[in-house]
This record gives C-alpha cells, sequence and structure tokens, in this order.
C-alpha cells in the first residue's frame, strides 16, 4: 500500500519526536522519546508529495523507524 507525504507532514512527525529546525537550515534535530538522535534534512519550501523513495529513505535512515508504516 502506498502512502502519500509532503514535507509538512514531516514536520510534524519531527516535532512530535521533539526535534526541533537548527537555526535557519533544513535540519531537524533531536532526541526522540525513545532516546535515541535524530537529524532530518527537511525541504520546506517544496511543495506537493514527496516520491516513495525518498519517503522510505527518511523514515529509515534519518527518523529511525523499521518502515514507513512505523512512521504513521
Amino acid at each position: 500500500m502506498g502512502y502519500t507525504f509532503t514535507w509538512d507532514d514531516l514536520e510534524k512527525i519531527c516535532l512530535k519526536l521533539n526535534m526541533k529546525r537548527q537555526g535557519n537550515t533544513s535540519v531537524w534535530a533531536g532526541i526522540g522519546p525513545d532516546g535515541r538522535l535524530r537529524k532530518c534534512t527537511i525541504h520546506a519550501k517544496h511543495r506537493g508529495n514527496i516520491g516513495a523513495g525518498l519517503v522510505s529513505k527518511i523514515a529509515k535512515q534519518e527518523l529511525l523507524f523499521d518502515s514507513v508504516e512505523e512512521m504513521l
């Protein structure tokens, strides 16, 4: 099953993971509820949906989820 995400959706997920934007950069960082440090780059000025491959990469490598479904 495919999921659709926008950059705004990723910002909301980062806020729920106690991540904060690092100054005026596109980088968000913080320690999640599980005690793991996460860093994510969010290109908020881009509009529209994010491709499935990029969503998967962000979920697994940057936000440290096991799958995109877990990120919901």
